[in-house]
């Protein structure tokens, strides 16, 4: 069994400002790709708590430990301090997560989104890190996501804006998960849209869901601007490639089937 903790951190989520959008969308993708969350729980910003949680899930040993949330550069975001302390480490500046995050810094400051990419000491936080952690690049954001091994667990502090939580997880954790799990298979296949409402499209995809249990099914937009379109991506994990991509051809055909039947239909294959 692939056991997998969960801890959503975030003061706003147990006032009620915030609904917790990570833990559910985790709790369907880690059981897709064949692992079993044994605890789902939501702490507050107290490095303490934060730290006492996760040593009490290292005591049980599960294969995964995620955590979502306190990854930014406010004084509030507090996860790399609550993980070292855990783990009995320093926090250190960590160079490869300083040049991410630099980067990440110079890239919206060429896109206009901030003034300037001087990495401030509040930017700078972001790069600090467990002695021994691993920074794991964020596809979308600016604070890198952090890995810790602590065998036999694999602890990984993920963002908690749920995009980029999202990408991290798909990026990082996706194929190993699913490797631990059995699954030595990983593929996915996207179709692109003629539609431009996620609403419309939304019942669609959850009959496909409904269909393939198996299979993780997205939307996203496929480009921006007055022309923005939805392609969909059907994924999922298995012991063969071809029984596996057999499926994933499948839930496509009856999403395109959805697609002509309705006001929507796909400009071609997927």
């Amino acid at each position: 069994m692939t056991a997998v903790e969960i801890l959503c951190i975030g003061r706003e989520l147990l006032t009620g400002r915030t609904a917790d959008r990570n833990g559910p969308w985790l709790l369907r993708r880690v059981t897709g790709l064949g692992g079993r969350v044994t605890r789902l729980a939501i702490l507050d910003d107290d490095p303490a708590a934060i730290a006492a949680e996760i040593r009490t899930g290292l005591a049980r040993s599960p294969a995964f430990l995620l955590t979502t949330g306190g990854l930014g550069p406010t004084a509030d975001d507090r996860t790399a301090a609550a993980l070292a302390e855990a783990l009995g480490v320093p926090l250190a500046l960590d160079a490869t997560a300083r040049r991410f995050v630099a980067a990440r810094y110079a890239a919206l400051e060429k896109a206009g989104a901030v003034a300037d990419a001087a990495l401030s000491s509040s930017r700078e936080k972001m790069a600090w890190l467990p002695v021994g952690a691993e920074a794991l690049e964020n596809p979308v954001g600016a604070a890198p996501a952090i890995r810790c091994h602590h065998p036999p667990t694999t602890v990984v502090a993920l963002p908690g804006v749920p995009a980029e939580m999202q990408a991290c997880f798909d990026a990082h954790l996706a194929s190993p998960l699913a490797a631990a799990a059995g699954w030595p298979v990983l593929l996915a296949r996207e179709v692109r849209t003629d539609c431009a409402d996620e609403s419309v499209l939304a019942p669609l995809l959850e009959v496909v869901r409904q269909e393939f249990p198996d299979l993780y099914v997205k939307s996203r937009p496929a480009a921006f601007g007055r022309g923005v379109r939805l392609a969909v991506t059907v994924s999922g994990a298995g012991k063969e490639a071809e029984a596996l991509a057999a499926r994933l051809e499948a839930a496509l055909a009856r999403l395109r089937g959805l697609l002509q039947g309705g006001a929507t239909r796909p400009p071609g294959g997927g």
